[in-house]
C-alpha cells in the first residue's frame, strides 16, 4: 500500500493537507458526471482537489482527475495532461462549494512521527494543525490546534491495535475520518 495524495486547502499563503472531514458538500466527481480511475498506487480515488479559502468562502481551485479519455471542460477550464500525477489537470477554477462541517488540516512533519506508508496522512504527524468550520461554504471559524495534537501524538494509532484485523486497520488509514486523524485523547 502507498501513502495517498491528499486534497489541499490554501489558507492565506500556506497550503495544508486535508487530514479529516466531518461534513458534506465537498467536490464529488460523480455529481459532475466524472468517473475517475486510479492514477497510481498513491491515488486510488482517481482525483485530487485543491481548495482555497477566499473571501471567507471555500472554493475549488484545482482538480486532478484520472480518466481513460480526455474529459470535457469543467468550470470554464479545459483539462491539460499532467505527467507527474498521470492525470488530467483543471487549473484556475473558481467553484464555490456548499460544504457544511469541519475540515482538519495539517502541514509540516513532526520529527518524532512514525513511518506511515499507507492511507491518508493523519493530523497527528503534522507540526501545524488547523480546524476550519463551514456552513454552506462560508467559513465560520478557524482554530489552531497544533498544541492540542502534541498530547494526541503519544497515543496515536501508528499500527493496528492488538487483535485488530488487518482489513480494519487499512480501512481506517484510508478514511478521512476524525477517529484516525485525531484519535480520542
Amino acid at each position: 500500500m502507498t501513502t495517498q495524495f491528499s486534497d489541499e486547502v490554501t489558507l492565506g499563503r500556506a497550503r495544508f493537507a486535508i487530514t479529516a472531514v466531518d461534513g458534506t458538500g465537498l467536490f464529488d466527481p460523480a455529481a459532475h458526471g466524472f468517473t475517475p480511475r486510479p492514477t497510481s498506487t498513491a491515488c486510488w480515488r482517481g482525483h485530487i482537489e485543491g481548495y482555497a479559502v477566499a473571501e471567507g468562502r471555500l472554493v475549488l481551485r484545482d482538480l486532478k482527475l484520472g480518466s481513460e479519455d480526455t474529459p470535457p471542460p469543467f468550470g470554464g477550464a479545459r483539462p491539460r495532461w499532467h505527467d507527474g500525477y498521470d492525470a488530467w489537470h483543471y487549473r484556475k477554477l473558481d467553484i464555490a462549494t456548499g460544504f457544511t462541517g469541519r475540515l482538519l488540516l495539517g502541514r509540516g512533519e513532526h520529527e518524532e512521527r512514525p513511518y506511515l506508508n499507507m492511507g491518508f496522512r493523519p493530523a497527528w504527524v503534522c507540526t501545524e494543525v488547523r480546524e476550519l468550520t463551514f456552513r454552506d461554504g462560508t467559513l465560520l471559524s478557524a482554530e489552531d490546534l497544533s498544541a492540542e495534537l502534541d498530547a494526541v501524538r503519544a497515543v496515536a494509532p501508528a499500527h493496528p491495535e492488538a487483535g485488530e484485523p488487518a482489513g480494519d486497520w487499512i480501512d481506517r488509514t484510508f478514511s478521512l475520518g476524525y477517529a484516525y486523524s485525531w484519535p480520542p485523547h
